[in-house]
């Protein structure tokens, strides 16, 4: 089924039911549990942003994503330079290619799309994007998408994703999350150890 000449159903995620957790602890509570930092990936940044309700921006850029994303390489004192795997919200395949200019992930003078083009954002590109095949692929169970966001992150990292695990060794990890159309947005990022 076509909804207009550019976007197809199969281009939207479907919204499921699921859940996800993850454990937070310190240092002392990684000893607690027996594990090491080589256990667990680190929490360096995060970005939170809420944008006005009333008022829709440009359908085409994604100003709160931004400003969370901005606010989170200012907590962990990094640029978007230093990431070298992310897992954005994209509940549409436009929105992933958005989230990737909101994050500035692209090189200079170029935008997500032709990160997507050039396969930068393949399991060998130099930045892996949404490897786990994201929500289109996953299914978008609302309250849980975030925290997957994270857990393939930490799979990643770790060398746990099997056929589908990245070959390079990443150390910085991004995650965003969003809710309505970019009103709502939390940035992560985290660092391998």
């Amino acid at each position: 089924a076509e909804l207009n000449p550019f976007l197809r159903v199969s281009d939207c995620s479907q919204v499921s039911d699921g859940g996800a957790g993850l454990v937070v602890v310190s240092e002392e509570g990684l000893k607690k549990l027996g594990k090491t930092e080589a256990d667990a990936i680190e929490l360096i940044g995060i970005g939170h942003a809420t944008g006005n309700l009333f008022v829709d921006a440009d359908p085409l850029s994604m100003p709160t994503t931004a400003f969370a994303a901005q606010n989170c390489y200012e907590m962990a004192n990094i640029s978007p330079s230093d990431v070298n795997i992310a897992e954005v919200h994209d509940c549409f395949t436009i929105t992933e290619i958005l989230m990737m200019d909101a994050l500035k992930l692209a090189q200079s003078g170029s935008t997500g799309l032709d990160m997507v083009r050039n396969g930068e954002t393949t399991l060998e590109g130099r930045i892996p994007v949404n490897t786990g095949g994201g929500l289109v692929a996953f299914g978008h169970p609302v309250g849980a998408t975030g925290i997957k966001q994270v857990l393939e992150i930490y799979r990643q990292m770790k060398g746990l994703c099997g056929d589908y695990q990245v070959s390079k060794i990443l150390n910085v990890g991004i995650t965003a999350n969003m809710g309505g159309d970019d009103k709502t947005a939390v940035v992560g990022l985290f660092r391998n150890h």
